[in-house]
């Protein structure tokens, strides 16, 4: 366990939920105390009805990382799920999610607002990625994101706008749900391309 400040669980906070099995869901904190915290997921999923007595992690991503306080889902209502928490929190390094130039197909669209469409990544990483964006995305608007990696695979996940780019046509989207398969076969597709250019670089 890091000895850096752990991020309060304060209503409001936007985190994911993360499961073995369904990967991660976002969602925003409820209401919390010393044992348990409770949160409405951003999007419905009829999967999280099975994982009620299982082990189910809330996320919190800052500057230096994610927290990641450990738990088991122990109710779950229309969307709302209270988490017993464990007391462990792990922080997880930036280092993992390494950033990469790529230009990869990706449609980018509204969740909740019809806006969006087809356009292309700049870069990407295991969190995130930034995007060329035609339709001046606003900030904090939840997407659906669909990535198209160079074999065809398409991986499908949900997101938020958080960043503007340097120029005024990019925009960064953090990744907030990812199925567990989507997520490894990203961080291959990163990895491979990291060792290429570390081969490059030393022909």
């Amino acid at each position: 366990m890091s000895k850096t400040a752990v991020p309060a669980l304060v209503p409001g906070l936007k985190i994911v939920v993360r499961n073995v099995h369904i990967g991660t869901l976002p969602a925003t904190i409820d209401r919390s105390d010393a044992s348990s915290v409770t949160v409405a997921l951003a999007v419905l999923d009829d999967r999280i009805k099975r994982l009620v007595g299982h082990e189910l992690a809330v996320e919190v991503m800052s500057g230096r990382g994610i927290h990641r306080f450990g738990g088991v889902l122990t109710a779950q209502d229309a969307g709302s799920l209270t988490v017993s928490l464990s007391g462990d929190v792990e922080r997880i390094q930036r280092r993992e999610f390494v950033r990469i130039a790529t230009h990869l197909a990706v449609s980018v669209r509204g969740v909740d607002e019809d806006i969006g469409g087809e356009t292309t990544t700049l870069d990407v990483s295991g969190s995130g990625m930034r995007i060329t964006d035609t339709w001046q995305l606003p900030l904090g608007l939840d997407v659906r994101v669909e990535l198209t990696l160079p074999d065809g695979y398409v991986m499908k996940a949900l997101g938020r706008v958080v960043r503007a780019g340097s120029e005024s046509d990019q925009k960064g989207i953090r990744f907030d749900g990812v199925g567990r398969g989507d997520e490894d076969r990203l961080m291959r597709y990163i990895r491979d391309r990291e060792v290429q250019a570390l081969r490059a670089a030393r022909s």
